[in-house]
């Protein structure tokens, strides 16, 4: 469909020049002459019928269908993988425990965040955050812009 429509636009082709009147010098000072080279352009409308036959890429079918996909089994599914991703989850549950400055937790909360691992703490986030925006001390934040902005 395409294909026909580009080939249906008018194309233009240049036939050439024409000179329509011979050069007639004319004097525009003491010293200079100046020709005037008055220059007429033609083209001619070129119709083409021609459909644009598009060349086949050849792609072998791929493998990776769903059947394929849903075979697949990761090595990272078994029970030490599982134990050991719950063991790092409880040692940074601890570090958003243990960390007592609130620009160092607002810090943590922001590099977990980074990772894309805070879906997993939201409720010691939560909690931390809470604290942070309810505690009457807000010294920290005016100590420096750096804190100012992360507590924003």
């Amino acid at each position: 469909m395409a294909s026909s429509f580009i080939a249906a636009i008018p194309v233009s082709s240049f036939t050439g020049f024409q000179n329509p009147r011979p050069l007639v010098p004319q004097r525009a000072s003491n010293r200079s002459i100046r020709v005037h080279k008055p220059v007429q352009c033609f083209s001619t409308k070129l119709e083409s019928d021609k459909t644009v036959v598009r060349r086949s890429g050849n792609y072998q079918l791929t493998i990776w269908d769903d059947d394929y996909l849903q075979s697949l089994s990761s090595v990272y599914t078994e029970e030490v993988y599982t134990k050991r991703a719950e063991l790092l989850k409880e040692k940074v549950r601890d570090m958003i425990g243990n960390v007592s400055e609130p620009l160092d937790q607002l810090e943590l909360i922001d590099t977990l965040q980074r990772l894309g691992l805070a879906y997993h703490f939201e409720t010691e986030i939560k909690k931390t955050l809470q604290n942070v925006y309810n505690s009457s001390d807000d010294r920290w934040k005016n100590e420096n812009l750096h804190a100012t902005t992360t507590s924003l």
